[in-house]
């Protein structure tokens, strides 16, 4: 019953290298459909000492996401769409009414 309506590059988590920093494998196109990539801006507050109008400015709140996808994807694992980057935070398998795997559902954190 899923059929993917867009393409996206994953990395998968390799492990870590000599300084403790993740490393990723090459990018690889996968299917998938978007459900939800919301993006917002919040108001931060400026310290009084830096700044003598108490001006604030914008800034990108960590947003989340949810794709469908038949692939498997681990939790660090890296997803770009759309000229951003996402991590993996959990997957749960979706199924249809007679009990066979139908895809993937993937909660996604902003990266980049």
């Amino acid at each position: 019953m899923f059929t993917p309506n867009r393409t996206g590059s994953l990395m998968r988590k390799t492990g870590r290298n000599l300084e403790g920093e993740e490393t990723y494998g090459d990018p690889v196109a996968i299917g998938l459909s978007i459900v939800n990539l919301a993006t917002s801006s919040q108001k931060t507050s400026v310290r009084s000492d830096s700044s003598a109008s108490r001006g604030q400015a914008d800034e990108m709140a960590a947003e989340r996401g949810k794709i469908l996808t038949k692939e498997t994807l681990a939790v660090d694992d890296l997803l770009s769409l759309s000229g951003s980057v996402f991590r993996v935070l959990g997957a749960h398998p979706r199924y249809t009414v007679l009990g066979a795997f139908d895809h993937n559902e993937i909660y996604l954190e902003l990266v980049s």
